[in-house]
């Protein structure tokens, strides 16, 4: 009796403790990642190495070489760091953080982080992958979640919604061109 007490107390602990872990994701408007961004670039990535940070997490440090600088200034190269990655034979992964690869290319939304390295704004959020129907098509990306013009002006994201097609490369560009214009004073 005593044995089957302990068991379901252990049970029952278990349980609660699994349903304290749980996480929301709240989407952010596009104007809000872009007025967040320090540096908004479109590159590709050349490089992904695990690291321990000081405070003992796991992170990648994402090598991006930029072909396209759409807001602020960078280099040639670009480092962001992102939660989790593989060292070892132990893989971290965080909810909402995004796994890059080398040759992935995208248009990164980034901000300074702690100790005053660049980080994607929202994590996954901050990067928009460029796709491509075949090899000889011209890339594409997710359009990006624009009240009143790639969804409702009000409510909630409709998922499916027509309006967030994929959005030609030199459209999404320069709806980022337009976004930091109309931010600038």
């Amino acid at each position: 009796m005593v044995r089957r007490m302990c068991l379901v107390v252990i049970l029952g602990v278990g349980l609660a403790h699994a349903a304290l872990g749980a996480n929301t994701f709240l989407s952010a408007e596009f104007r809000e990642i872009v007025a967040d961004s320090a540096v908004v670039v479109r590159g590709r990535v050349t490089d992904v190495r695990a690291a321990r940070s000081a405070a003992g997490d796991v992170e990648s440090v994402v090598t991006i070489a930029v072909d396209a600088v759409l807001k602020g200034a960078a280099g040639p190269f670009v480092s962001m760091r992102v939660p989790g990655g593989v060292i070892g034979r132990y893989r971290t992964v965080m909810t909402g953080a995004p796994a890059m690869r080398v040759g992935e290319q995208a248009v990164f939304f980034l901000k300074r982080g702690p100790g005053d390295t660049w980080w994607p704004v929202g994590l996954s959020q901050g990067i928009y992958r460029l796709t491509a129907a075949s090899p000889r098509a011209a890339p594409s990306v997710r359009a990006p979640v624009v009240a009143g013009v790639t969804t409702n002006a009000s409510g909630p994201v409709v998922r499916g919604d027509a309006r967030r097609k994929s959005m030609p490369l030199p459209e999404f560009e320069s709806l980022v061109r337009l976004v930091v214009a109309a931010r600038t004073p």
